[in-house]
């Protein structure tokens, strides 16, 4: 699909100083000749309105046989689902509006959300913060469009405007279309930008994120003024778009808590900080004054019904990061946070306090049903009766550097979930971890006993607790232990656990001990930002001539760029694949999608500049091949799937997509895999997983070729056919399971454990590994271990 050329005198309308004699391009040489991008700058169809202000209407007469409007083609018939239309001004122009007449024979053609970018040289581009949102055509006869203003005015010769959505419902790219557009001059003396003048600021030029201290929302930030009006408004504005929503330095202050509405848009919002010592939500004192009916400072409610009824987990990808949730004082009824995410979804980097230490809840996890799974990391709570709170039996969650102080009656409560924990520092005048039932991996975790408390065990367990490496202080006991069912093992003396199991290890032949693997652990890399000045907005090297994004993102990486990021509320898709080399650093979605034209694009990863390279924050349909030595992070990803070829090192973090494994070392949280049949191959690598949730049928994991798998803590969701294929398989491998199954379809796996070693191959039915409760239907394995 080739782009096209066409130059047409442009007309004067309503205004002062009109531009005239531009040109227009747009996407889809296949059907320029229906819809061809002449009509955008031509008079055709336009008729004056004899009002007798200049206003012009825009007949309703299409696009096709000589028709006065423009559009994209299908996407099925060679049309461009990113349409793009650019328009040349002939020489370098300060642009102060535009006009447009939106695409007025079907109305949900016309675009709506608009990104734009400048040149001077049709090369090099810009892209502006500024995003516009086109009205809808009316379709009738006496449409006279729309007026916008850029703000401040640009300094260029080309423009283009990107259609991220249209005004179909759901904002669907199928179709797009645009009846006319005229630009007008600025002032003399007007303030302006140019493609030339660097960024500046918290954030990319054009990167999509709503700056809610921006206009129209104008939060101030600076602990005086009442900012939760303008934050509601923003928060009901965008729930569900895809976008993220950013606060930049500052105190906020909020008269009433902040919340979304349950049941609308699916999830996928974003509440970004600049950092847990330069943001903060603070609450009035002495606004949630009644502990018996709490609520939360911020809720990120669940797809449900308001009354909490009907809920079910289609919550996706919800994440909150880089501030701080202050309570206030005098609010006994305060709750600091309740986060709820299905599949994929990180709250990463946040501080929730109770200012004088009377605050209810911390963090709640378990205010709805079948909450996760999601990942929770780098969290500090402070000042609360109970420091967390989780429950429910679905869907699990993950946990990694979880920090509660002043907890005054409990660290952390379970009343359900199967949890993943890693790094867990509490400091309780009472139990500091209590998992009332769910089956639990703890490792790395202190408990301190703070206060005149009297509780004897830093932790409680019911039903199934894995942990390791536990550290307590002030406690009489470190584990007390009331399972019934089963053979539960005494109850662990501490102040040291170096590994302890509420049940008995299990194991398929007396040869092999029952411990835990203990691979080496290593933390998701965290390299420096590089400054903004080597940020690259893909869209900068897309040509208008281009089918797809494929070759844009190849030419941002052969120019050396460090960093490649996805303004969110584009579609970015890819037919060829692109090799991610030189010195790439980073590629940064900002909740963009991304996609491919022939099946799932492709990346390649090869040797570079860095040493480790990061993905994140993309949702899509994409495929990497991590081929080369170096490290790679992925993480925030949602269906952004791959797999591990070449012996590198691998980080996933917070993803739900298919990866497969044949050789080097994979650190994987929270992760999330929904495949049916096969879900992971390890054939030859070493696997760590710190929460790992599944739902279909199939084999969970399959350890082959000497390869090493460590699971620690998750849940198998068994929604189908679980009687098909054992839940896990090794051959030759050294493995070590801990993981929950909750079926409600009556068809659990009926075998658990296949394990081939030596020419034999060893079996674990259902009915040999504990059983869960009866009304969840499935197993646990409290540790599961096999050798090679």
């Amino acid at each position: 699909m080739n782009a096209f050329v066409i130059v047409v005198g442009i007309s004067l309308c309503a205004g002062n100083s009109p531009i005239s004699g531009v040109t227009a391009r747009a996407t889809s040489e296949q059907v320029r000749k229906l819809f061809g991008a002449e009509n955008l700058v031509s008079d055709s169809g336009l008729t004056d309105s004899g009002r007798g202000d200049g206003s012009r209407f825009l007949a309703v007469n299409g696009y096709t046989d000589g028709g006065c409007m423009w559009h994209s083609g299908y996407v099925a018939h060679g049309g461009d689902e990113n349409a793009i239309v650019e328009f040349d001004l002939g020489r370098v122009h300060t642009v102060g509006e535009f006009h447009v007449w939106n695409h007025n024979a079907n109305p949900g053609r016309g675009f709506r959300e608009v990104s734009v970018t400048i040149s001077d040289d049709g090369k090099t581009w810009r892209s502006l913060d500024q995003r516009f949102d086109f009205a809808e055509a009316s379709g009738r006869p006496d449409y006279t469009g729309e007026r916008y203003r850029f703000e401040p005015a640009i300094r260029a010769r080309r423009l283009r405007f990107h259609c991220d959505s249209t005004h179909r419902a759901g904002g669907q790219r199928e179709l797009a279309g645009l009846g006319k557009v005229r630009f007008f001059e600025a002032a003399a003396g007007s303030p302006s930008i140019s493609p030339a003048d660097r960024p500046s600021g918290d954030l990319p030029t054009g990167s999509g994120v709503v700056d809610l201290s921006a206009p129209p929302y104008s939060a101030k930030g600076d602990g005086v003024v009442d900012d939760a009006p303008a934050l509601q408004r923003a928060i009901d504005d965008f729930q569900g778009a895809h976008k993220v929503l950013h606060l930049p330095r500052g105190v906020y202050r909020l008269s009433k808590p902040l919340k979304l509405k349950p049941g609308k848009g699916y999830g996928y919002n974003n509440i970004r900080g600049a950092g847990v010592d330069r943001t903060t939500l603070r609450l009035d004192d002495g606004i949630l004054a009644d502990p018996a009916k709490p609520r939360a400072v911020l809720s990120l409610a669940f797809n449900g019904r308001e009354d909490g009824s009907g809920v079910h987990a289609d919550w996706f990808n919800n994440n909150i990061s880089d501030l701080t949730i202050d309570a206030g004082r005098n609010n006994p009824g305060a709750i600091g946070l309740q986060y709820y995410s299905n599949n994929v979804g990180a709250l990463r980097n946040v501080r929730i306090r109770s200012a004088d230490g009377r605050g209810r809840i911390g963090l709640d996890l378990g205010y709805a049903d079948q909450n996760g799974p999601c990942l929770i990391k780098g969290i500090e709570i402070e000042g609360f009766a109970q420091g967390m709170s989780t429950g429910a039996t679905v869907n699990s969650q993950t946990l990694e550097h979880v920090k509660i102080r002043g907890a005054t009656e409990i660290g952390w409560e379970n009343g359900g979930q199967c949890i993943a924990i890693r790094g867990l520092d509490v400091e309780s005048g009472g139990v500091g971890f209590r998992s009332k039932f769910g089956v639990v991996a703890l490792i790395e975790a202190r408990f301190k006993r703070t206060g005149s408390g009297t509780a004897s065990a830093a932790i409680e367990t019911s039903e199934t607790l894995f942990a390791r490496d536990i550290a307590v202080e002030g406690y009489a006991r470190a584990i007390a232990n009331s399972r019934k069912s089963g053979t539960p093992t005494p109850d662990a003396a501490g102040p040291k656990v170096e590994e302890w199991v509420s049940t008995p290890a299990l194991t398929l032949g007396g040869d092999v001990a029952a411990r835990s693997l203990r691979l080496p652990i290593r933390e998701t890399p965290e390299p420096a930002l590089p400054p903004l000045a080597d940020w690259v907005d893909i869209r900068r090297h897309r040509s208008i001539d281009d089918p797809d994004d494929s070759a844009a993102l190849a030419r941002a990486i052969d120019a050396g760029a460090r960093v490649v990021y996805f303004p969110s509320g584009g579609k970015y898709l890819f037919g060829e694949p692109v090799v991610l080399g030189g010195k790439l650093e980073r590629i940064v979605g900002f909740a963009a999608e991304v996609g491919g034209t022939k099946g799932p694009g492709k990346w390649i990863t090869a040797e570079g500049a860095g040493k480790t390279l990061v993905i994140e924050g993309l949702r899509g349909d994409i495929f990497i091949e991590h081929r080369a030595k170096r490290e790679l992070v992925v993480r925030d990803v949602q269906g952004v799937s791959g797999a591990l070829v070449g012996g590198g090192e691998l980080f996933l973090e917070n993803v739900t997509a298919d990866w497969d494994f044949a050789s080097g070392n994979v650190w994987a949280r929270q992760f999330n895999n929904e495949r049916e049949g096969t879900h992971v191959r390890n054939a030859g690598a070493k696997l760590w997983i710190l929460g790992y949730k599944t739902e279909r049928g199939g084999t969970l994991i399959e350890t082959t070729k000497g390869g090493s798998t460590e699971l620690l803590g998750g849940l198998s969701y068994t929604t189908t056919q679980g009687k098909l294929a054992p839940m896990f398989i090794s051959e030759d491998a050294d493995v070590s399971y801990v993981f929950g199954e909750v079926c409600y379809s009556g068809d659990p796996f009926t075998r658990i454990i296949e394990e081939r070693r030596g020419g034999r191959v060893l079996r674990l039915d259902r009915g040999e590994a504990p059983l869960r409760p009866s009304f969840l239907q499935g197993s646990e394995l409290p540790l599961f271990v096999g050798r090679k």
